[in-house]
C-alpha cells in the first residue's frame, strides 16, 4: 500500500538531542501517522477530524453538535465548520433538537459508506505505523496513550 510518506537519509540526524522529550516525540509520531492518515481519506474527500466526527456520529447517533465537539475536544466554531462541510458533502445530517437551539446530528447513506471505505483504509495506515512494533508492544502503547491522554488533564 503506498502511503504519503516523506524517506529520510540514513545518514540524516534524527533529532538527536531532542529524543529525550517525550512531547517532541510524541508530536513527531503524530505528524507521520497524519500524513499518513490525511493522504488516504483525502480520495474520499474527507479530513481526519472529520472521520472522527464521523465516527462518534455513529456510535452515538442523535447526539447534538456541542456534545460531538466535547467528546473530540474540538472548539463550537470548528466543531460547526466540520459539521457544515460533512453535511455539504452529503455524509451527516442535522435535525432540529428538542432545544430550537441545538442541532442532532446522524449519518446519511452516504455517510454510512464512507465512514465504512475510511475505516478500512484507515485499519491499513494503522498497520502501517504500527508495523514496527510486536503485538504486545501495540496493545502496551495503545494502554499507555490513552492513560496519559485521560489522566493528564
Amino acid at each position: 500500500m503506498a502511503h504519503n510518506t516523506r524517506q529520510h537519509p540514513a545518514d540524516e540526524p534524527q533529532f538527536e538531542g531532542l529524543q529525550v522529550w517525550h512531547a517532541f516525540l510524541l508530536r513527531k509520531a503524530g505528524q507521520l501517522v497524519t500524513e499518513q492518515a490525511e493522504g488516504v481519506l483525502d480520495p474520499l474527500d474527507m479530513t481526519l477530524r472529520q472521520f472522527g466526527v464521523l465516527n462518534v456520529v455513529q456510535s452515538e447517533p442523535g447526539l447534538n453538535q456541542r456534545a460531538v465537539g466535547e467528546k473530540l475536544r474540538i472548539d463550537r466554531t470548528t466543531i460547526v465548520a466540520l459539521v457544515d462541510a460533512l453535511e455539504q458533502a452529503g455524509m451527516l445530517e442535522r435535525r432540529r433538537g428538542t432545544d430550537r437551539r441545538s442541532f442532532d446530528l446522524f449519518l446519511t447513506e452516504r455517510g454510512e459508506d464512507r465512514l465504512r471505505e475510511a475505516r478500512k483504509r484507515m485499519t491499513e495506515v494503522h498497520e502501517h505505523f504500527l508495523q514496527p512494533l510486536s503485538p504486545a508492544e501495540r496493545e502496551l502503547l495503545r494502554e499507555l496513550l490513552l492513560r496519559v491522554a485521560t489522566e493528564s488533564r
